[in-house]
C-alpha cells in the first residue's frame, strides 16, 4: 500500500505518517510552509498544477488529505483564502486523487452542525447546518472530496495531540508558566486524540471504506471540563482554570453550544478505537501513541 499524506507536517499528518510507516506503507507526505524529516514534498493546496503534478507523480493507491486552514476566528476575516484552502484546495486534491485512481480521505468538522443543541449527539444522517464560516469552507471541501470516485469524508471535534499547535498544546503551555486560564464551560463536544484519527484514517484505507463517517472520542465534555481534567492529569492545579461563558470570551466566529457527534458507525466499521479525554491525555504524557 502506497500512501500520500497531504499536510504531512501537521498534527493529524504526522500522525498518519508515522503509523502508516509502522503498518509497512509506503509513504509521501508534504508540507506547506515547514518541512519536516518525514514531510519533505513542497506542497499549496492552492495551486492546482502543483497538485497534480506531486499526486501524479506520486501514483499513490490512497491519498489521506489533512491539510487546511483551521483558525475558525481567522476564517471569518480571511475568507477567501479561507475558501481558496478547504474548498478550493480539497477539490483540488479530490480531481488529482481521482485521475490517478486513488482513494481519497479527507477531514471535516463537527461545526458542520450548528443547529439546535437538543438534537445532539448528530449522526450522518441529520442535516448540516454550518456554525460559522470556517465549516461552510469545510462542508464545501465535504462536497468537492465526494465528486471523487472513491472518498471517505471524516468529521473529528477538538483535534488534539503532540506534533503540532492546537488547544491542548496551548493550554498545556499556559498552565506550566502556572498562568490562569479562562475556558468556556457552555461549549460541549467530544474530542478527538490525534494518534486515534491517524489510526482511523489508514482503517478506512485498508478497507477500502467510502462515505462519512463522524470520528470522534467518546466523551462529550465542555472545553471547561476537558481543561480541567487536562491540567489533573498532568499534574498542574486545577484551580487556574475557570469556567467563562462564549459572551465572555468574544470569539469572532459563533460556536455550537453541542456539536457532539456519534461516532458509531465508524466504530462498527473499523477495529481501531478512539480514546476519551483522560486516556488520551495520560497517552501525551507518557508519550505513548
Amino acid at each position: 500500500m502506497h500512501v500520500l499524506v497531504v499536510g504531512g507536517s501537521g498534527l493529524v499528518g504526522s500522525n498518519v505518517v508515522t503509523q502508516a510507516r509502522e503498518r509497512g506503507f509506503a509513504v509521501d507526505a508534504t508540507y506547506h510552509a515547514d518541512p519536516t524529516e518525514d514531510a519533505t514534498i513542497e506542497l499549496d493546496v492552492c495551486d492546482a498544477d502543483r497538485v497534480h503534478e506531486v499526486v501524479t507523480n506520486a501514483d499513490p493507491d490512497a491519498v489521506v488529505h489533512t491539510a487546511a486552514f483551521h483558525a475558525v476566528d481567522d476564517c471569518e476575516s480571511e475568507r477567501d483564502r479561507a475558501w481558496a484552502v478547504n474548498a478550493g484546495g480539497t477539490r483540488t486534491v479530490a480531481a488529482a486523487a481521482d485521475a490517478v485512481g486513488a482513494h481519497l480521505i479527507t477531514l471535516s468538522t463537527d461545526y458542520v452542525f450548528g443547529g439546535d443543541p437538543a438534537a445532539a449527539p448528530f449522526s450522518e444522517a441529520d442535516p448540516v447546518n454550518p456554525a460559522n464560516y470556517y465549516a461552510e469552507t469545510k462542508y464545501a471541501g465535504e462536497v468537492a472530496a465526494r465528486s471523487a470516485a472513491e472518498a471517505a469524508v471524516l468529521r473529528p471535534s477538538v483535534v488534539y495531540g503532540t506534533g503540532g499547535t492546537n488547544f491542548v498544546t496551548w493550554a498545556l503551555g499556559e498552565l506550566e508558566a502556572g498562568e490562569e486560564i479562562g475556558i468556556v464551560d457552555d461549549q460541549v463536544s467530544a474530542p478527538t486524540y490525534a494518534p486515534d484519527l491517524a489510526r482511523a484514517c489508514l482503517d478506512v484505507v485498508e478497507r477500502g471504506l467510502t462515505g462519512t463517517y463522524h470520528a470522534t472520542g467518546p466523551v462529550s465534555v465542555s472545553r471547561y471540563e476537558f481543561t480541567v481534567t487536562l491540567a489533573a492529569v498532568f499534574g498542574f492545579d486545577t484551580d487556574l482554570v475557570s469556567a467563562i461563558s462564549t459572551e465572555e470570551l468574544g470569539q469572532a466566529a459563533p460556536r455550537p453550544a453541542d456539536s457532539t457527534l456519534d461516532s458509531s458507525r465508524l466504530s462498527d466499521a473499523i477495529d481501531s478505537r478512539f480514546r476519551g479525554p483522560r486516556e488520551g491525555f495520560d497517552a501525551m504524557r507518557n508519550k505513548r501513541g
